[in-house]
């Protein structure tokens, strides 16, 4: 932040009424304001006819040992209470791949957490992972996968904008989104951050 304010050119420093130690305040304060606006994007367009009346809810980017893997954004109903997700109501997660995977590998990772997470039936748990083996893609970097939850039917699968899979099941759904969203979701801040709209750090 030193270096900002040192590059600062003579014509914005402070002058009328704003004293000379607030400044480096403000400016913290306007470059937090300033991202934050610039990270609440509207619904991408394939989901907006199924939820029109979405709201931008979060992002944050998820690491591995503080490598960035992707980029996740949270799209819930207008009804949805703050700061919560509610099943009973439709909602997009967009994945914003920053380095490529193979879908196999997207699939295993899945449902290593699902399992982790829930007590599921090894038959259960061995159709969901067929299910998503069939249907996540290789990814490559810059690439999205996007799931639309649909209540009591299950999840939509998306990629680079265009519908690729229906994976039914309401309760398959849930157990999905639970990788980020349930109470012992592994990265606690990523849920934080997708759910109370507090945006994440570039």
């Amino acid at each position: 932040m030193d270096q900002v304010i040192r590059t600062l050119p003579r014509c914005v420093e402070p002058t009328m009424g704003i004293a000379r130690g607030t400044w480096p305040a403000l400016i913290v304060l306007l470059l937090a304001l300033t991202a934050g606006l610039a990270r609440a994007e509207p619904l991408p367009l394939p989901f907006a006819a199924s939820l029109p009346d979405a709201r931008f809810q979060g992002t944050a980017t998820v690491r591995w040992l503080g490598v960035p893997m992707y980029e996740a954004s949270l799209w819930v109903h207008r009804a949805t209470p703050a700061g919560s997700l509610d099943y009973s109501l439709p909602f997009v997660m967009r994945l914003r791949y920053v380095r490529p995977f193979a879908g196999r590998t997207i699939a295993e990772a899945s449902r290593a957490e699902i399992a982790r997470l829930y007590q599921v039936p090894a038959e259960q748990l061995a159709h969901w992972h067929s299910g998503m083996l069939s249907a996540f893609p290789d990814v490559t970097a810059g690439a999205e996968l996007a799931g639309m939850h649909v209540p009591g039917v299950g999840m939509r699968l998306f990629h680079n904008g265009q519908a690729r899979a229906d994976l039914p099941g309401d309760d398959f759904s849930r157990a999905f989104f639970g990788i980020w969203f349930a109470p012992q979701a592994r990265d606690s801040s990523v849920r934080e951050r997708l759910l109370s709209a507090r945006q994440d750090r570039p």
